[in-house]
């Protein structure tokens, strides 16, 4: 495998309703469809659309939802032969209400398969015959002994915290977890909520020099419309600026980043700014579509560079 993955992997359950209900209120249910997400699957689908080879580690439960998440992660090519199965499990998921003139809200329903995953599920073996280990730190237990036995094999690993620090701990992830995670990491990107609960401040340079003593690896922050940078122990390594296109959805555009980026920096062997060029050029066509999964494959990103006078990573 090129890239082996672990962490938080659930379906999105749109209610497509007439009306958004108030207190008490009344909705009709006009349509009910469903889309896989998670955002540690997300990155590893589009290292998969680029052309890398994939694995998928998590937990689900033994129903619809569990059979619809392995099924999207196929049809994607990302093996799921390290994914578990709960027996009686109910699997990690969203339930959208979306109303006709597009207000929606969101329910996260965490079930009881995903977050009870032990570190015995870990997969030493599959995680040392790749070439990058990513995870966003979720099951706590397991993604701790993922990046460990990462390490121990030499295997690059990358941990791409999404969320923020309370909803970490919320989850059972300590801020001594991710202490003791950042010593097995090559690469940190971390949202900006957790980089400002992280490192006391929203300012990147300032933040990243906070930072220095606990991440020991390359420190990596996107900015959205400011571009991305990134930073190592002796300060800014690279700015590289967004991309200008037409937005039609934000969704997922951070996770096609980070697929991008492991694929052009661990791969194709990339300078960091050369790949943080390649996912710059994978999230901003992300954006361009509706959902998630929206990201690229090496064809479009090339076309893409390309029209932009850039060489291809």
């Amino acid at each position: 495998m090129d890239i082996v993955g672990l962490g938080t992997v659930a379906m999105d359950v749109l209610l497509e309703v007439d009306v958004l209900p108030g207190k008490d209120g009344f909705a009709v249910i006009r349509r009910r469809s469903s889309l896989p997400g998670g955002s540690g699957t997300n990155a590893v689908v589009q290292a998969a659309r680029l052309g890398a080879s994939c694995a998928y580690i998590a937990q689900v439960g033994d129903d619809e939802l569990g059979d619809q998440i392995v099924q999207s992660l196929e049809a994607e090519g990302v093996s799921t032969i390290a994914m578990r199965r709960q027996t009686g499990g109910i699997s990690l998921h969203t339930i959208v209400f979306v109303a006709a003139d597009g207000a929606k809200f969101i329910v996260l329903d965490m079930g009881d398969a995903f977050l009870t995953m032990t570190a015995d599920a870990a997969n030493p073996t599959l995680i040392g015959s790749a070439k990058v280990f990513y995870t966003d730190l979720l099951p706590g237990a397991a993604a701790l002994a993922g990046l460990k036995a990462a390490r121990a094999c030499g295997v690059a690993t990358v941990f791409n915290m999404q969320v923020g620090l309370h909803q970490m701990i919320s989850f059972g992830v300590s801020e001594t977890m991710i202490a003791e995670a950042l010593q097995y990491t090559d690469v940190f990107a971390p949202c900006r909520e957790a980089f400002s609960a992280l490192s006391g401040t929203q300012d990147a340079a300032a933040g990243a020099a906070r930072l220095a003593d606990a991440v020991h690896g390359l420190l990596l922050l996107t900015q959205g419309q400011d571009g991305s940078v990134a930073f190592d122990r002796s300060g800014l390594v690279a700015h590289v600026p967004a991309f200008e296109v037409e937005t039609t959805d934000t969704t997922g555009a951070g996770d096609s980043y980070i697929g991008a980026f492991m694929v052009a920096r661990f791969l194709k062997e990339c300078g960091v700014a050369e790949a943080m060029r390649f996912a710059s050029a994978c999230a901003a066509l992300t954006c361009t579509g509706l959902g998630a999964r929206s990201s690229p494959y090496a064809a479009g990103a090339e076309s893409f560079l390309a029209s932009r006078g850039l060489a291809p990573a």
